[in-house]
């Protein structure tokens, strides 16, 4: 049992009834602080308030327990492993045994051991036998609340990493888990659903509708969710005030800037609580000043919203503002690199130092210093 994970649950569910803390907090009988600690993942709600919260929020204690909502057929399955982890939290490690509790923070995202092999890959203007593995054997892991990076050039797999994660492409082999479940597994027609639910998306050209107005964009994605009506405005002027695009709520996406447009898609992407949030190449298309509002967004919703991000980049300058850094050559991962407790502009220079040792040469210098 993770209490992250289920504090973010209770907060989904919560938001998803149209309450605030103080209103959950009010029917409960307890103070909105109580639910904060719960929501953020400092404590767990007390025994005697277990039933009635889950009468309130509409889920089961199974479903709390385990953080997510349980389809029926997976009911039994899941409410045995639930109870396992649930009497192991309680009981604790047994002292004879010689491991030590697991401290780890829980892991949004598990990839094990993946590999995508393409076949038959077009030669020229003929289908050949040509073979490409883009990903191979690739194998980490991502905690909750963190930014990793993905860095490598052009044909190195991160690409193609990013699209099985993002379900949208089916590794040959491996297995990649979000928030617990394989992904792998998921029927192509439930993974549109399951993106839907799971994952947030931002992308360099924005993926915006230039019909609907930067309200209506980010409310288009609550609404797919399935959020109450009288709960989404409340929810999407907060989150717009902390991105500082509340004064274009009402303007079209044609009618701001590239910066802006990239902060109504951060808004999209956190306003439906995500596990994990995919951004590809998400500054691409800004200039410099953009590029680092942005990437200070980024930094924003892990600390504040403890949002997840994995992002692929090729730019020095916006990997330096990760936790870590994957480095990706030939499908591979090559190395990795922690942030740990050094600045913007010592991690910058280490991941130049990196990326030399990688590639032999002072590949992607004059882009990162002139971005």
């Amino acid at each position: 049992m993770n209490q992250i994970k289920t504090g973010a649950f209770i907060s989904e569910r919560r938001r998803a009834k149209g309450w605030t803390q103080s209103q959950l907090a009010e029917k409960l009988g307890i103070t909105d602080k109580a639910v904060s600690k719960w929501e953020t993942g400092r404590s767990m709600p007390d025994l005697s308030l277990f039933v009635p919260l889950c009468t309130l929020l509409g889920i089961t204690l199974n479903e709390l327990f385990a953080g997510e909502r349980i389809a029926e057929e997976n009911l039994k399955e899941k409410a045995d492993e639930v109870l396992m982890e649930v009497l192991a939290s309680w009981l604790g490690c047994d002292k004879w045994e010689s491991k030590e509790c697991d401290t780890a923070p829980y892991n949004v995202l598990e990839v094990e051991n993946v590999s995508k092999l393409y076949e038959n890959v077009p030669a020229g203007r003929e289908m050949g036998n040509n073979s490409v593995l883009a990903v191979n054997n690739v194998s980490f892991r991502i905690p909750h609340g963190s930014f990793v990076g993905i860095m490598g050039a052009s044909g190195s797999g991160k690409t193609t990493l990013l699209n099985l994660i993002a379900t949208i492409d089916k590794p040959t082999n491996g297995m990649i888990r979000v928030s617990g479940q394989n992904i792998i597994n998921i029927p192509e027609a439930d993974t549109a659903e399951f993106r839907r639910r799971h994952l947030g998306f931002i992308f360099q050209e924005y993926n915006l509708l230039d019909n609907l107005t930067i309200y209506e964009n980010i409310a288009l994605a609550l609404t797919i969710k399935e959020v109450p009506k009288k709960s989404i405005r409340p929810m999407i002027q907060s989150l717009s005030e902390k991105l500082d695009i509340s004064a274009i709520l009402d303007k079209f996406p044609y009618e701001v800037s590239g910066g802006q447009r990239q902060r109504c898609a951060c808004a999209r992407a956190i306003v439906v609580s995500p596990d994990i949030i995919l951004a590809d190449e998400p500054n691409g298309a800004l200039d410099s000043r953009a590029a680092r509002q942005l990437l200070d967004t980024f930094v924003m919703l892990c600390r504040e919203y403890s949002a997840t991000i994995l992002m692929v980049t090729h730019d020095v300058m916006a990997a330096s503002y990760c936790d870590k850094i994957l480095f990706m050559k030939d499908g591979e991962i090559k190395a990795s690199l922690n942030r740990e407790q050094e600045n913007k502009h010592a991690f910058f220079a280490d991941i130049l130092k990196k990326i030399e040792w990688i590639e032999g040469e002072r590949y992607g210098v004059f882009e990162a210093v002139n971005p």
